[in-house]
């Protein structure tokens, strides 16, 4: 438990969150360009930022840097265990979009983290409330349904060899990735085993490194 908590606030120390509103303009043209092959109706990003205006670096270079992932709507949803054993809130945040959600779910320590059937209730509340559109379903058993698939994506994280971390830091932070390969999948933990669900791993490059820059050298060619 020690090695847990303490690799948690070395993460929390590096952390890098970025404002949301910075980036509305670019997921709006990505998720509107006929030249992206669409990778998804809803793309279900999760997210560990407490503050509802704000992301992980890391997703949105997932999203924009890594062969960009367009999507109609773009959902950041962050789960937050409470101390209150049954409490079961939402809160949405939208940023005058039709196409850019965050959601901060509330759920008591003893409630079922089924991500996939919280989110299919709150989309049809926000589509029902005319808050987002619904999305056509041409190929679909279910008569009422109001929006296409989702696609869920985890980030997760590996330890880069350029972090420069102390030596029992980087014990500490090794040892709880270790530990993360035998617990139970994220797929599993939110109730996502028949869902479409994405891992994505990403180096954590923690630290400061002494980056070393080349110099170029070119090759004289000696004249005849």
């Amino acid at each position: 438990m020690y090695l847990w908590d303490r690799a948690h606030v070395i993460r929390v120390r590096y952390e890098e969150f970025v404002p949301l509103n910075n980036y509305l303009k670019l997921l709006t043209q990505l998720s509107q360009d006929p030249d992206v092959p669409k990778y998804a109706s809803n793309l279900v990003c999760l997210s560990k930022c407490p503050n509802s205006k704000e992301i992980e670096r890391k997703i949105l270079y997932f999203l924009l840097d890594k062969r960009p992932k367009k999507a109609d709507i773009y959902w950041f949803v962050d789960v937050n265990v409470t101390d209150e054993p049954y409490q079961a809130e939402y809160t949405v945040e939208k940023f005058n979009t039709n196409n850019i959600i965050k959601i901060q779910l509330k759920l008591g320590f003893r409630i079922d983290q089924n991500l996939n059937v919280f989110l299919r209730q709150i989309s049809t509340e926000l589509v029902e409330n005319g808050e987002i559109e619904p999305q056509s379903n041409s190929y679909s058993i279910l008569p009422n349904r109001k929006l296409g698939d989702f696609r869920f994506v985890f980030i997760q994280e590996i330890l880069s060899h350029d972090a420069t971390l102390s030596a029992w830091d980087s014990f500490v932070l090794n040892t709880k990735l270790f530990i993360q390969k035998f617990t139970a999948s994220p797929s599993n933990w939110f109730g996502l085993d028949t869902s479409d669900v994405y891992i994505e791993r990403v180096p954590m490059f923690l630290g400061h490194s002494n980056r070393v820059i080349l110099k170029r050298v070119d090759q004289i060619i000696a004249k005849k």
